[in-house]
């Protein structure tokens, strides 16, 4: 069971519309198209759906491969006799037993192993258990998003730090064209009736996102009379919506905060321009993908200080303990209210939002491709510490 040089790659791309792992899958094909143009692998996906999201969708052989993520569904309906024994791509944990191939797996953090965090039911925190330990045993690779996951990974499994391979994610390209003119940010404003001036946090409404803790801040910034200007909470779907507007509530801050629909891709950076200040306020995360598109704009950053998110937000952002509101509180009138402050993380922002690029990744993911080939299957990767 080996991979050669000349076989196709099979990557799954299932998931290519999704917030983060489609996120990334999008971020590979674009630096491929950048750097790599005689490289294309095959995708395993719907070819609906990688039609709608890829503008050069013809270019690539598409397997259909339908199956819902993390489920049953996706193992039998694998389609192993298409992908053979070639290299495969997963790029999230629930890899397919049916593949007798080499294997890579991206994992871009480890919530499901913290039970505060984790999938609610019973059967849901024992499925992801049970196939993040197979992904890591099974893997010739492992691929991360950021050092902090790669670390957690050794800590908490047992592997060797030489099958992980960091690979960062990067702002899209479009995030890096020019700025354009005033007009254009002030009718994107009208057209999605956003306040002149607002604050702006982009993240699904999970507790590990902690956008509780930034509600109580502002909430704290409110009642002090230390902030007049409106928070707008972005990215979160339309089954967290009920929630999140109880939790506005309960605050006394309906009045405060809105809450806007998820926008395309392309006009994120006008909702980033756009905003006084971005705040981050995960508890954990892989790598942190707001603090970059906002650094890569010029947008002031506030983020939390955890390990993944200090190490993707270099200095370009005021930093503070998640935990700690009057800190969050404190840190966000700083940078709403201090024009130097601002100014200075502008620049610096975008200079650390150059480190992470596409091109640079997907050359990185590429060249993990070429060193497994003739490799021997994983199958003989140790399994200790992963029980």
């Amino acid at each position: 069971m080996s991979h050669r040089a000349d076989t196709p790659v099979y990557l799954d791309a299932r998931m290519i519309g999704h917030s983060g792992i489609g996120t990334h899958i999008r971020g590979l094909l674009e630096g491929w198209r950048e750097g790599a143009l005689e490289f294309r692998p095959v995708l395993l996906g719907n070819p609906a759906t990688l039609a709608a999201w890829l503008p050069d969708a013809t270019a690539y052989t598409i397997v259909p491969y339908q199956a819902r993520p993390y489920g049953v569904g996706e193992q039998w309906s694998f389609p192993a006799r298409a992908v053979g024994r070639a290299l495969l791509h997963v790029p999230h944990y629930n890899i397919p037993f049916g593949h007798r191939g080499p294997l890579v797996v991206t994992l871009h953090d480890l919530i499901h192993l913290h039970p505060q965090w984790g999938a609610k039911s019973v059967l849901a925190r024992l499925y992801a258990h049970c196939m993040v330990r197979a992904a890591c045993r099974r893997a010739a690779r492992i691929f991360t998003v950021s050092q902090a996951t790669a670390d957690e990974l050794t800590a908490q499994l047992e592997v060797a730090p030489e099958r992980i391979s960091i690979v960062y994610n990067a702002a899209a390209e479009w995030f890096h064209r020019p700025a354009p003119p005033p007009e254009t940010v002030a009718r994107f404003r009208r057209d999605h009736r956003l306040p002149d001036d607002y604050i702006l946090t982009v993240g699904l409404y999970k507790p590990h996102k902690n956008i509780d803790g930034l509600l109580d801040a502002f909430r704290l910034l409110r009642q002090g009379r230390r902030m007049f200007l409106p928070l707008v909470v972005a990215g979160t779907q339309g089954k967290e919506r009920p929630a999140l507007f109880e939790a506005i509530r309960r605050r006394g801050l309906t009045d405060a905060v809105r809450v806007v629909d998820r926008l395309p891709s392309e006009q994120m950076p006008l909702l980033y321009r756009a905003a006084r200040a971005l705040v981050h306020p995960a508890l954990l995360e892989g790598f942190g993908l707001p603090v970059v598109e906002a650094q890569a704009v010029g947008t002031p950053v506030a983020a939390a200080n955890t390990p993944a998110v200090a190490e993707v937000a270099g200095d370009g952002a005021l930093l503070f303990d998640p935990l700690n509101v009057e800190e969050m509180a404190r840190q966000i009138q700083t940078v709403v209210g201090d024009p130097n402050v601002r100014a200075k993380l502008a620049e610096q922002g975008r200079k650390n939002a150059r480190r992470f690029s596409w091109s640079e990744s997907a050359a990185k993911v590429r060249a993990v491709y070429e060193s497994l080939s003739g490799r021997s299957a994983p199958s003989s990767v140790p399994r200790r510490g992963l029980k």
